[in-house]
């Protein structure tokens, strides 16, 4: 999550204001469990927030479509290369102690273009669309665990199931997600920008540079390591519940 202001401050107070409205929700909610005498105020929240993030996402499938039909196309961190060998505005640096700059380069630079060929387009959305799903997977992760808890259910075979496709969804969707936005970028600087040998102060690339990112695979593991153990505890529970009633009917 990220927030802009025109100084510092209103940058704080924004993400001052977003932090207050996620607070304001946990205290109503633990207000709300504690005139109910909840003994499960923790999982009700998560359970809330939960949803509330999934609503989120769902808001920003649609400003991902509604994106689409817009006439112009915004990006940040597009590769691109930028370079100043003298002072952009063209004058004579300054002596002394004063603060000047005498050159700027880059590697990325934000970008909004129009008339963006519907290839270009595809790949941007293709991108936006899986990381808006790699972002639900966490809070739908959360409302497994949390409805299964609350109903008694903590170690139940579709908790273990839950994870163990969740560790496949941040392993396929962590991946593509990222390399897929690479490639939306890079073919919109290829589109809207001229080429490295053409001289200009902003240009394309003369490569293309895709990374895989190595993240997703140790969160997978690490989820598939968590349903290993919620499978144990499932079978657990199993084999109490038959030596209980082997016992009750003993008795």
């Amino acid at each position: 999550m990220s927030v802009g202001g025109q100084n510092l401050w209103a940058s704080v107070l924004w993400l001052a204001l977003f932090v207050a409205v996620a607070a304001v929700i946990v205290l109503i909610v633990v207000w709300i469990g504690r005139r109910r005498g909840s003994t499960t105020i923790a999982l009700d929240a998560a359970d809330t927030l939960s949803r509330v993030w999934l609503a989120a996402v769902v808001l920003g499938v649609i400003a991902v479509v509604i994106q689409g039909f817009q006439p112009f196309v915004s990006l940040a961190d597009v590769p691109a290369a930028l370079d100043w060998p003298g002072r952009p505005d063209g004058s004579i640096a300054v002596t002394g102690d004063v603060p000047t700059l005498e050159s700027a380069t880059a590697r990325a630079v934000d970008i909004t273009a129009v008339g963006v060929t519907a290839g270009t387009r595809a790949a941007i959305a293709t991108g936006a669309l899986l990381s808006l799903a790699l972002w639900a997977l966490p809070a739908a992760i959360v409302q497994v665990i949390t409805r299964q808890t609350l109903t008694g259910r903590t170690f139940a075979r579709r908790t273990a199931s839950a994870l163990t496709w969740g560790a496949i969804g941040f392993l396929v969707f962590g991946t593509t997600a990222d390399v897929a936005q690479q490639i939306g970028r890079n073919l919109l600087a290829r589109e809207v920008l001229p080429a490295a040998h053409s001289g200009g102060a902003l240009t394309s690339l003369d490569y293309l540079s895709l990374t895989l990112p190595l993240w997703p695979a140790a969160v997978a593991l690490a989820l598939a390591a968590l349903a290993t153990v919620f499978r144990y505890g499932a079978a657990l529970e199993t084999q109490t519940a038959a030596l209980r009633r082997d016992t009750e009917g003993l008795v």
